[in-house]
């Protein structure tokens, strides 16, 4: 069937609006090539593209250089998350199919985009109707323990929590919702807890047209709280006709223990170092109440994983800790996908084991797809250090359809860019991560590594600033303004920043690599290697992005850095 000329020129102006068109020209340029080549009635050759698309100069030789098909993978891949994402619910389909360069242009019938519509939904959180706010936590880890529930519903895709909670008090703006977070079907309800006592209320609401689709009130004893959330669960995945698969994640029946891992959860999310401490501690009282309790080793081995990640405690004693809480959590539940995730990244940056470390991450999204961490960790800190970005590509944007609000997993897409080289690229993302949360530090600090990447130092210097006011000192933020100070020729800000991260280093753990970074600004590639080779003996795991961080290319030569990438496990 052929489509209208004007719809079809609408719909290419609708995809190139979408955010992940809007921030690349390239696929910009390619995607408006073939379409407009296709309405001419011509077929594009590969010469032709590389020459008008990609600016390949007269003598360009398709053979030779692979652009236009590394490309075309690419363009596919966002045309695939396009309609997956803000174009679920989009009548007319553009799609370029493998091997050649023309697209196909099919209008959806009605019926197949409202099948498809009804796959996506997001939890929002629960209303707490409790005395006092200090019940918060009970509220938004029941909402959390749903959405991880309905991960299991094959077909079902569930808006993670970070994103869902952010749209917090708009209960009632459904479109709002929907253009958001890309779903056609909400969930929202109200916990109130008194003495031994629980009542929950749960609405399904139809996004698009405000109907009730399903609703229900329980008021039980706390004891059947876990019981509840499988009933909704349950409930939700039969109006959909869809089927809530087994087995799930083995939960305690102690209410002691599940309400100390709910205040876990809740207050690691604050991502500082104070709130990691506590959240340990509540899921340390966790398994002291119930010794079985495999949440609560999970939710320990992540945290002393990030931790290790944020510099608090050195690597080894962070990550013994991580391993032994993980290998305790496997134990106990071998169905976990959170403890297969914390494993991962411990053989991963602990002890470079990187076969046993994929296939961990392999079996945690087997157990659960909808699992945003292990998309995120296995997509950034594995995948991309090993320099598959194309695979890395795949699963960030798994991860950003399942958190499109997340200002972590949005910055881990930048850094991917910036892994690849494409720079304005990262820095159109972290832009628009500024722009959705003013307050996240790291966007800017990234930012400014890029600008300096660039040559930018100035513009980057500024970045650093912003960073340092909205997070605060750093020893990589330290090490990032001395390395661009030593660029600028301001050398002895440099060697101050050098004295700061030394006295620094006297009070708390100090990653090698901040001194690495620092000492390449001053042009010291000997004390550089250095650095890395004890980063490397500590275990310390930025260590293992060497491989692919732009920010060491000027080492890439040294026999040294060579038989650093072959100790971790990069070369053969």
């Amino acid at each position: 069937m052929e489509l209208p000329q004007e719809a079809v020129s609408e719909q290419l102006g609708r995809i190139l609006a979408s955010r992940g068109f809007r921030l690349s020209e390239r696929m910009q340029r390619f995607l408006t090539y073939c379409v407009e080549a296709a309405q001419r009635g011509e077929t594009p050759k590969e010469y032709a593209v590389g020459t008008a698309v990609f600016d390949r100069k007269p003598d360009f030789d398709p053979r030779v250089d692979p652009i236009v098909r590394v490309e075309a993978r690419r363009l596919r891949a966002k045309l695939e998350e396009y309609y997956s994402d803000s174009g679920a619910n989009d009548e007319i389909v553009i799609e370029l199919p493998k091997g050649g360069y023309i697209p196909v242009l099919r209008r959806r019938e009605r019926r197949q985009l409202a099948a498809e519509a009804r796959t996506s939904i997001a939890v929002l959180p629960f209303a707490n109707l409790g005395p006092g706010g200090d019940e918060d936590y009970f509220s938004d880890g029941l909402t959390e323990e749903l959405i991880h529930r309905l991960t299991r519903v094959p077909g079902l895709r569930v808006v993670a929590w970070p994103s869902a909670s952010r749209l917090r008090g708009r209960e009632t703006d459904l479109g709002g919702i929907r253009d958001q977070l890309k779903v056609s079907l909400v969930v929202r309800g109200s916990v109130r807890r008194s003495g031994g006592r629980v009542r929950i209320t749960a609405q399904l609401v139809d996004a698009p047209s405000g109907e009730f689709r399903w609703s229900e009130s329980y008021s039980r004893d706390m004891s059947d709280l876990l019981a509840i959330q499988e009933e909704i669960a349950g409930a939700i995945a039969a109006t959909l006709k869809l089927a809530l698969n087994q087995p799930g994640r083995i939960v305690t029946a102690n209410v002691e223990s599940h309400s100390l891992c709910l205040k876990g959860r809740y207050i690691a999310w604050r991502r500082t170092i104070e709130s990691l401490r506590k959240s340990i501690a509540f899921y340390e009282q966790a398994a002291e109440a119930d010794p079985g309790n495999a949440v609560a080793y999970a939710g320990m081995a992540d945290g002393y994983i990030l931790l290790s990640e944020y510099g608090d405690m050195p690597p080894s004693e962070a990550m013994d800790h991580a391993r032994q809480a993980a290998l305790k959590a496997l134990e106990l539940d071998p169905f976990s996908a959170e403890a297969h995730t914390s494993l991962a990244m411990i053989r991963s940056h602990a002890e470079w084991d990187w076969a046993e470390a994929g296939a961990l991450y392999r079996k945690a999204l087997d157990l659960n797809p909808g699992y945003v961490r292990a998309r995120h960790w296995y997509g950034l800190d594995y995948l991309a250090v090993l320099g598959r970005f194309d695979n890395a590509e795949e699963q960030l944007e798994a991860a950003r359809e399942l958190d499109p609000l997340s200002p972590i997993i949005l910055e881990g897409g930048a850094y991917l860019q910036m892994y690849r080289r494409n720079y304005e690229r990262a820095i159109a993302e972290l832009q628009a991560i500024a722009e959705l949360e003013p307050s996240f530090h790291k966007a800017y600090t990234a930012m400014g590594r890029v600008y300096s990447l660039q040559g930018r130092c100035r513009e980057a210097l500024e970045m650093f600033d912003r960073g340092l006011s909205h997070g605060g000192e750093s020893p990589s933020l330290i090490a990032a303004i001395g390395q661009v100070s030593a660029l600028l020729g301001d050398r002895a800000k440099a060697l101050e920043c050098l004295e700061r991260l030394k006295r620094m280093s006297r009070g708390r753990h100090v990653p090698m690599a901040s001194f690495a970074i620092l000492y390449l600004g001053l042009g010291d590639h000997e004390e550089s290697l250095a650095c890395l080779e004890r980063s490397a003996e500590r275990r310390e795991s930025n260590v293992v992005s060497i491989g692919v961080h732009p920010l060491f290319d000027p080492l890439r030569g040294e026999p040294r850095f060579h038989n650093l990438l072959r100790r971790i496990g990069f070369l053969p």
